[in-house]
Formats: structure tokens, C-alpha cells, sequence
């Protein structure tokens, strides 16, 4: 009998549970992953195949010569040939690095209040077309120049597509929106973890079947596979993905629905709240006025007041009620009612959009919270620096201080990838859970990471080297999802569109600096230092260091309020 119980309890808990919100980690994190993989499968044979027809295009060297570039036992010829390649081809790397970095420079100024405004949904869509179109052309520019001559400077031309539709700073700030709305403060940076993790996935499973692909087939093939990966991403988030914003105040809804009624039970009505203030009674205005029902007909759609002459008789109640007002709440009222028309106004590119975003993450807030933010961002934001900065640049440090081969450089980014996945996972959890670190602390220990693998990578010599750095790096993936966490735990889910679009304003003028600037380092370093640039690099994570270290002290100084939010 208890058994049956049981059973019957058990199927009424699966009947009436809802479903929908197991799913919710399954509508970004595919996409992401797709995208990811699409990326890492094709960037080195892209980068592969610019390097090949530099060398028979532009320099005119013999094909066979060319074909020996990536050979790890070249001649001492062949390795001439390719020191002398790598000063054009880092432009080339750097002209494409700009190109994708323009339009999304602009649109990080407007992405906050429109992801705020019009939801996530389609920037997501809007950003992986982009993706899709570029990859495709890249595909086909690929296939033509098996049969044809053609320029390199036609594979930066390619970045055009996803340039002009956002790029990285659309699809992340979207994201990254969309994991906050669905997520709240317990449950979010377990979510940021878990969407590292396919991060690191995606990275790993692309890198490591990269140049496999690359072998069995060509380099056309390999990026035109990248191209349906990603339009069948588009696709996903066209008819499979939600518009968060609904999910996220469908819970705002419920939340206050449920504090209203826990209200209302806490005060009770009593005798003397039934109890009138006053009492009148109302005279007929025929009995008082005999002319009256005349002066209705004539005025039987406006009623005529001092105050309001060619008011309604809506408009005039509303208009004393607003005049009865306390002034604090009348000036409330009148400015909201201003600001609604400019709302509905303000166009997709309006100043208005740029207006909210300095304002929200300007305005002051209480237990130095604004210094957080600021702190955080800009720590994420010189680790998106140096991220922008060393892409350029690390397939040539390699394939000149090593020699290494396609092969070698994808099984290198596949261990780079896999070892801070692991670390992420297990020294979230025991650190995290066992030991009861702080988000804080756990940021401060991934940019700790950073600095020691870029000291090891500067310093490397052998093979091995890079390896040993990838090892010291093994914290390094929890910064990112922790410094999210950060800000969107202090932060109102409102305000988080306006306040991750500055980290991606940044971000997408970073190229701008980081990319120049780290080929300026490569090719002046190159005859007697190439990796002179990753003690740059290790610099720059020290600052971001420095920065965690001082919202940790804010933390010990408010240590009652951020007790909570950043335990």
C-alpha cells in the first residue's frame, strides 16, 4: 500500500514538474559549441593556406618549395624562405584582424540597449549569418584558387560578412544575456562554468580535428564544413532558440505575484480599516440647476473646467488627480512621461541607446559597487587584449622558433585547451566546494595562471617548454566566468545588456591596439628574440591581478553586504 503511494506521488512530482527549465541549458550552449568548433577547425588551415599563397603569389617562389614550409625537416633554405615570408603575412593576420574588429567597434556603443530592448534572439541570429556567410566565402575563394591566381588579400576581404553583422561582440554580449536571464545568483556560476567548459569543448574537439580533416581532404573542404556547422547553428537559433527576455520576466512576474500575496497575508484587515473616513451624499444636478440637461447636450463630449477648458471628461479627472499629487511624485510622473515618447522614438542607431549605457554604468552605487564593475571589466577586458594580441602572432612564433607543422600546432592548441577545461572542472569543484573559495579569490588565482604560463612560454626554448606552460596554466579558464559572475551578481538583471556592452565596446577596440601592437614586438623581436611579446603579455594579466586584488579589498570593507553576493 505505501509503495503505491509512493508510486502515485512520484508520477504526480514528474507530471507536474516543469520540463522547460531542464532545457533551458540545452537552447545557447549547442550553438555556442557549433560555432566554436567552426572556428577552431578552420583558423590554422586558413592561416596555413594565406601563409602557401603568399609565398607562390606574391614572393613567386616555386610551388614545391612553398608545399615544404610547414615540413619539420626543412632546409636550412626553406626556413629562409619562411623568415622571409612572416613580416608580409603578420600584416596580412593584422589587416584581417582590424577588418573584423570595425563595424563591431561601432555596434558595441549600441549592443547593451538593444539586447535591453529588443532581446537577445536576434543578435544571436543576426551574428551567426555573419559567421556562416563569411566562411562559406572563404570556401569558395579557397576552391578557386586551385584553378586560378589568386591574391591572399582576398581572404581578408572574406571577414567582410560577419564584420558587418557584429561579429564576436554581438553573438557574446547576447550570450552571455541570455545565461543571466535564466539563471539566478546560486545557479549562475555553476552556468558560467558549465558554459566554459563547452567553451574549452568546442576548442578542444575543432583543434584536434583540424589538421586530420585537413589531411583527408583540403582546405576548401575544411572551412566549407565550418560554413554548414554554422548555418545549421543559425538555423537552431532561429526555430529551436526562445526569446530570454520572456523567460526572465515571466519570472519577475511570479516572483512579484508571490511577494504580493506574502504581503497581503502579513497585514490583515481590521475593523477599523473598514471604518469610512467620510461620507456624502451626492444631489441630483437636474434638481439643483434646471437648465442643466441643456447645457449637457451642448457640451455632451467636454466638460468645461478653469483648469481645463477643451479637456475630455477622462483627461479632466486625470489631470486633478495628477494636481493632487505630492510634488516629489507629480516631477516622478511628468518625466516619466517624457521619457516614454523618446523611448518609443529612439531608433535602432539613437543617441539614446549610448546615453543609457554611460548612465547605467556611471551612476553611483552603493557599497563602491560601481568601482566592481569598472575593476572587473577592465581586468576581462586586458585579458581580451592580450587574447587579440597573441592570436596574431602565435602560429608565427611557432612554426619560427620551432618548426612546427600543422599537426603539431593543432595537437598543441588541443592540450592548451583540454588542460583548463580539466582545471575548471576540478578545481572548480574542490576548490569551490571544498574548500569554499570565493569568486574572488578563484579570479585572483586564474590570473595568477596567466602571468606563470606566459613567463614559461617567454622563456621556452624547447618543445616541451610550451607544454609546461600550458600545465602552469591550468586556472586560467575560471577568470572569464568568475569576473562574469562578478558583475552579475551586483548588478539588476535590467541593467546587465548596458553593462556587459562596455566590456564588449572595449573589447572590440582592443584589436585595434593589441593587434598592431603585437606585431610591431613579433617583427622587430624576430631576428634575435620572437617570443619577446608574451612577457607582454605576462604584464598586462599582472595588472588584472592587481585589479581582483582591489575588489577583493572592497569586499573585506563591506564584507557585510557582499557576505551573500560574492561568497
Amino acid at each position: 500500500m505505501v509503495e503505491k503511494v509512493a508510486h502515485i506521488l512520484t508520477l504526480k512530482r514528474l507530471r507536474s514538474f516543469q520540463w522547460h527549465r531542464i532545457f533551458h541549458m540545452f537552447y545557447i550552449e549547442p550553438v555556442v559549441f557549433m560555432l566554436l568548433f567552426s572556428l577552431t577547425l578552420s583558423n590554422t588551415i586558413l592561416r596555413n593556406q594565406i601563409i602557401y599563397q603568399t609565398c607562390t603569389v606574391i614572393f613567386r617562389y616555386n610551388v614545391s618549395d612553398c608545399k615544404l614550409l610547414d615540413d619539420k625537416n626543412a632546409s636550412a633554405e626553406i626556413k629562409a624562405i619562411e623568415t622571409e615570408l612572416q613580416p608580409y603575412v603578420a600584416n596580412l593576420f593584422l589587416s584581417r584582424t582590424l577588418l573584423e574588429s570595425i563595424v563591431p567597434a561601432f555596434c558595441g556603443l549600441f549592443i547593451g540597449s538593444w539586447s535591453d530592448h529588443y532581446g537577445r534572439k536576434p543578435l544571436l541570429t543576426v551574428s551567426m549569418i555573419g559567421f556562416a556567410l563569411s566562411f562559406l566565402v572563404t570556401s569558395a575563394i579557397c576552391e578557386l584558387s586551385s584553378y586560378y591566381v589568386i591574391n591572399p588579400w582576398w581572404y581578408i576581404a572574406a571577414a567582410v560578412p560577419h564584420s558587418l553583422l557584429g561579429g564576436n561582440c554581438v553573438f557574446s554580449v547576447a550570450a552571455l544575456c541570455f545565461i543571466s536571464d535564466i539563471t539566478d545568483t546560486k545557479t549562475r556560476p555553476y552556468r558560467m562554468i558549465f558554459m566554459e567548459s563547452l567553451f574549452f569543448i568546442g576548442l578542444t574537439s575543432g583543434s584536434l580535428l583540424s589538421s586530420f580533416v585537413y589531411a583527408a581532404t583540403n582546405a576548401a573542404t575544411t572551412i566549407g564544413i565550418s560554413g554548414c556547422i554554422t548555418t545549421l547553428g543559425t538555423f537552431f537559433v532561429i526555430f529551436f532558440v526562445p526569446e530570454s527576455l520572456h523567460i526572465r520576466h515571466a519570472q519577475e512576474a511570479e516572483e512579484a505575484a508571490a511577494t504580493a500575496a506574502s504581503g497581503e497575508k502579513e497585514m490583515p484587515i481590521t475593523a477599523s480599516d473598514l471604518q469610512p473616513e467620510c461620507m456624502s451624499i451626492d444631489c441630483p444636478p437636474i434638481l439643483m440647476n434646471p437648465d442643466f440637461e441643456a447645457e449637457q447636450k451642448k457640451h455632451i463630449h467636454q466638460l468645461p473646467t478653469p483648469a481645463t477648458p477643451n479637456m475630455t471628461f477622462d483627461e479632466d479627472l486625470l489631470a486633478k488627480y495628477v494636481e493632487q499629487l505630492p510634488p516629489k511624485v507629480k516631477a516622478r510622473a511628468q518625466a516619466q512621461s517624457k521619457q516614454q515618447p523618446d523611448a518609443k522614438r529612439a531608433g535602432l542607431f539613437s543617441f539614446s541607446h549610448i546615453r543609457e549605457m554611460v548612465n547605467t554604468c556611471t551612476k553611483p552605487r552603493e557599497n563602491h559597487a560601481r568601482a566592481i564593475i569598472w575593476l572587473v571589466t577592465l581586468a576581462m577586458c586586458l585579458s581580451i587584449f592580450v587574447f587579440d594580441g597573441v592570436m596574431t602572432v602565435m602560429y608565427l612564433f611557432v612554426r619560427e622558433k620551432f618548426h612546427w607543422s600543422v599537426r603539431d600546432y593543432t595537437f598543441y592548441e588541443t592540450v592548451s585547451h583540454l588542460v583548463p577545461m580539466v582545471g575548471a572542472l576540478i578545481g572548480f569543484l574542490i576548490l569551490r566546494k571544498i574548500f569554499r573559495l570565493s569568486v574572488v579569490t578563484l579570479a585572483m588565482l586564474a590570473f595568477a595562471s596567466e602571468i606563470l604560463k606566459n613567463m614559461a612560454r617567454g622563456f621556452s626554448t624547447q618543445p616541451w617548454h610550451m607544454y609546461l606552460s600550458v600545465v602552469l596554466g591550468v586556472f586560467r579558464s575560471i577568470g572569464g566566468p568568475m569576473c562574469r559572475t562578478i558583475v552579475s551578481n551586483i548588478v539588476p538583471a535590467s541593467d546587465l545588456g548596458k553593462i556587459f556592452s562596455i566590456k564588449n565596446v572595449l573589447q572590440s577596440f582592443a584589436p585595434f591596439v593589441a593587434a598592431p601592437l603585437y606585431t610591431f614586438i613579433y617583427k622587430c623581436s624576430l631576428g634575435y628574440y620572437p617570443g619577446l611579446f608574451n612577457f607582454v603579455s605576462a604584464g598586462l594579466y599582472l595588472m588584472s591581478f592587481i585589479f581582483i586584488g582591489c575588489v577583493l579589498r572592497i569586499k573585506f570593507m563591506h564584507q557585510e553586504y557582499y557576505a551573500k553576493v560574492l561568497k
